[in-house]
């Protein structure tokens, strides 16, 4: 795994998708999704899973529409969505991770006792512009919170990391 290149370095596109503060709030939306179903906190692991299936529009747009769906199950019948996500979700890391200590500095995150991520309330502007922004943020947002709804109810972190072909 390569170290970030500075952002002077980094392209325009680049910059925009993997801004740290963009990752933030997705991060803090499927902590809230997480919590929502469950009471606790998004396992630590789990965070790293999220920008790689929301991020992506082809993964992102294929994601079912009801939470109840098995995730077993949808990734049986869409394999193409788990064949090349390790390299993918490896690729994330090191953005997942500026996203995640940029979202703890700036209060929209906070790490647990345990190591997990618990989403904080984001300040009124912030959601405001979330709310505001165009379409596809808004169904990035919408669909990180159900991610994390999502992984929720699909069993332990070591669980939905097997589903998807991942290990910590």
């Amino acid at each position: 795994m390569s170290p970030l290149r500075a952002w002077s370095e980094r392209a325009p596109d680049e910059a925009a998708l993997f801004n740290p503060a963009f990752l933030a709030a997705v991060l803090n939306k499927a902590a809230a999704g997480y919590h929502r179903e469950t009471g606790k906190a998004l396992p630590f692991a789990l965070a790293f899973l999220v920008p790689p299936i929301v991020l992506v529009r082809p993964t992102r747009q294929a994601l079912p529409r009801q939470i109840r769906t098995s995730m077993a199950a949808w990734l049986q019948q869409h394999p193409r969505y788990r064949l090349r996500f390790a390299g993918l979700a490896g690729g994330f890391v090191p953005y997942v991770r500026e996203g995640v200590l940029y979202g703890t500095s700036a209060g929209g995150l906070e790490l647990t006792a345990d190591g997990s991520v618990a989403a904080n309330a984001l300040a009124a502007g912030t959601a405001r512009r979330i709310r505001d922004a165009t379409d596809e943020y808004g169904d990035i947002m919408k669909k990180a919170e159900f991610v994390g709804r999502w992984f929720g109810r699909s069993g332990t972190a070591d669980t939905v990391m097997a589903l998807w072909g991942v290990r910590p």
